[in-house]
């Protein structure tokens, strides 16, 4: 009975039930789109990496460090013997780091050179392109970043320094053999690819390879005490990291959007409390209890949140249909970020459970919202709310 009184009077007030109803539908709607947004980047971001570096898993020889430019130089270790069976198969690629040195258009850039097999099947980089050219010129992969910045376009020729193993300076003349679109700036900004053993030959680095992607997870267990096991966790920290930093500013806007729904609940139900005296009074002498007369009036701002996650689907779920289907294409030249996801459409992806968990969050706090100026009734005095006057 206390339900269908409190649709009722929702039904009863008309444009204004309806104005409310369509700001907090095209919250939820923002809401939705926003974490959606989101979690479709973090979802991008990590695909790619996977797919171009990161493979099925990843070994990394102890010796080298990220952080540590001053351990590149050293940042290799000997192919343990237990993963060349499957280097062999393709079920392992190795790749190996140099820094050098690229000289183009009389400019020195610093570069990591990385060799990789020009075979491999494991990752997305089109290593196919490595293959010897046939006028037996060393063939050069780069990104459109790097390309870019050294000014380099398929077909140019430029030189490359790098220290061999007895620390003895060697120079290579590389040809651009393909400017590939690659998503990772890790592998492209500042990257330089060549073929594997062009580069061992280079360096005097016979079988030797400073990370050992994998085809299977299940080839992390390879026994070497010159490699780990790299695991996602650890992998995606630096993602993981920056989805941190960026959650405070995400919250402060997701905070906005909920202030402007429960500000339009708060305001209609502390108006209804100071108009509707008569109401109140009428009902009271009824022998409704003042927590009958509470509640119908906070179950009025709930029903305006059932009745907007209804609008909000209606409203939203082409919306949604188009994001999920055909994707977010940001503004040109978004991809120089440096950032991973901003290269191509983003198509949405939706968390079921961060959506639910946002409209709980929705739901719980308007029926807050709505108590909260419903606490005057109880201070009321029936004989003179039903005269239109208030003591409280």
């Amino acid at each position: 009975m206390i339900f269908k009184l409190a649709f009722r009077n929702v039904i009863g007030y008309g444009w204004r039930s309806v104005i409310n109803v369509f700001i907090i539908a095209l919250v939820l709607v923002g809401l939705v789109w926003m974490i959606s947004l989101w979690a479709s980047w973090i979802n991008l971001a990590k695909t790619q990496q996977q797919d171009w570096e990161y493979g099925s898993g990843t070994m990394r020889a102890r010796a080298y460090d990220p952080l540590d430019m001053f351990s590149w130089e050293k940042a290799y270790a000997p192919v343990p013997s237990e993963a060349r069976p499957h280097i062999d198969s393709g079920l392992v690629v190795p790749v190996l780091f140099s820094p050098g040195a690229l000289y183009s258009h009389g400019r020195m850039t610093n570069v990591m050179i990385k060799g990789i097999p020009a075979a491999q099947k494991v990752l997305k980089i089109p290593s196919a392109t490595l293959e010897n050219h046939p006028d037996h010129s060393i063939p050069a992969l780069l990104g459109k970043a790097m390309a870019k910045s050294a000014r380099l376009q398929e077909g140019d020729i430029f030189t490359i320094r790098i220290k061999d193993a007895a620390g003895a300076f060697n120079t290579l003349d590389l040809t651009v053999a393909q400017v590939m679109d690659c998503p990772v700036p890790s592998l492209d900004v500042n990257t330089v690819w060549m073929d594997l053993e062009a580069l061992r030959q280079a360096k005097d680095l016979p079988d030797r390879a400073t990370v050992l992607v994998l085809a299977d997870s299940r080839l992390s267990s390879i026994p070497d005490r010159d490699f780990r096991y790299i695991d996602r966790s650890e992998f995606f920290a630096d993602i993981d990291q920056m989805v941190k930093t960026k959650a405070g500013g995400q919250s402060f806007f997701f905070m906005m959007l909920i202030g402007l729904a429960m500000l339009a609940v708060f305001d209609t139900q502390a108006l209804a409390v100071f108009k509707r005296r008569k109401e109140i009074g009428t009902l009271s002498a009824l022998g409704f209890t003042k927590g009958q007369i509470i509640r119908i009036f906070t179950l009025e701002g709930s029903i305006y949140v059932l009745l907007a996650m209804l609008a909000g689907a209606v409203l939203g779920l082409p919306l949604f249909w188009y994001f999920g289907t055909h994707g977010l294409t940001l503004p040109g030249g978004s991809e120089g970020f440096g950032v991973q996801g901003f290269d191509e459409p983003l198509k949405f992806v939706y968390p079921i459970h961060l959506i639910l968990l946002t409209l709980v969050f929705v739901f719980g706090l308007t029926v807050f919202v709505s108590w909260l100026p419903a606490r005057r009734i109880s201070r009321l005095n029936p004989t003179d709310a039903i005269r239109g006057r208030d003591h409280a």
